[in-house]
């Protein structure tokens, strides 16, 4: 995908909280790269997001130094910003540990999740099942993401949410690219389904089994589909 096939997201303007200029750029910029609107690879036309934002070159070069600094893109002298590229081994041992995460979640979850808090589960579990029925992949992928935020919110340790949604956020782009086919999108459905009878039953040691097994699962089909990228990118290139 590039931003000559799909237009850039629409410019959002400095928050009350007085963001400059740059830091909302910066926002905007992060956004369309774990959209996929900026791929892994390709180079960060200056010029095209100058004229869609109606800024000038000093913001998003600003803006873009950010992103450098913090690894979303690479910035070449004389050449101007790539988007940084996704190491499949990395985003491996990140679901790895995620992994982990899973399991604690799984095994605390239900003793600690309120009815209140469950019941708001079962309707998001509700609208995922109506995204699946649609066939609306990016509104089935965004509220996937939801649910599993929530459900590690859920157990109230800051400690624990501030690792596992770091964690989230460095493989958010690897999950961005992987196209399920829809065996594997119908898997996560049912697993999703799982998921939510383990809750209702209050089976701690299940949750934690089928949460660890659908990550690995994902893993699986993540690292599949960035290997596949990168072999097609050698063959690109010869």
């Amino acid at each position: 995908m590039t931003t000559t096939e799909h237009s850039p997201k629409k410019w959002s303007p400095p928050t009350e909280r007085r963001a400059t200029l740059h830091e909302s750029l910066v926002d905007q910029l992060i956004e369309m790269i774990q959209e996929g609107e900026l791929p892994p690879g390709s180079h960060v036309p200056e010029v095209t997001l100058c004229n869609h934002f109606g800024v000038s070159r000093t913001p998003m070069r600003e803006a873009l130094k950010v992103l450098a600094a913090n690894g979303w893109v690479v910035w070449r002298a004389n050449y101007g910003a790539r988007v940084s590229e996704v190491d499949a081994q990395e985003t491996a041992s990140v679901f790895e540990t995620l992994g982990g995460f899973e399991l604690l979640i799984g095994r605390h979850l239900v003793e600690r999740i309120p009815d209140a808090e469950l019941a708001a589960l079962e309707a998001m579990h509700a609208e995922l099942i109506r995204h699946h029925a649609q066939g609306d992949r990016i509104g089935y992928f965004r509220l996937n993401q939801a649910i599993h935020a929530r459900m590690a919110r859920g157990l109230n340790n800051p400690v624990l949410l501030d690792l596992y949604e770091t964690l989230s956020r460095k493989i958010y782009r690897a999950r961005t690219m992987a196209n399920y086919g829809p065996e594997r999108w119908l898997e996560s459905m049912q697993e999703h389904d799982a998921f939510m009878q383990a809750l209702r039953a209050r089976d701690g040691t299940r949750l934690a089994a089928l949460l660890e097994a659908h990550n690995a699962a994902t893993c699986a089909v993540v690292i599949a589909e960035l290997l596949k990228a990168k072999q097609q990118g050698w063959a690109d290139e010869n």
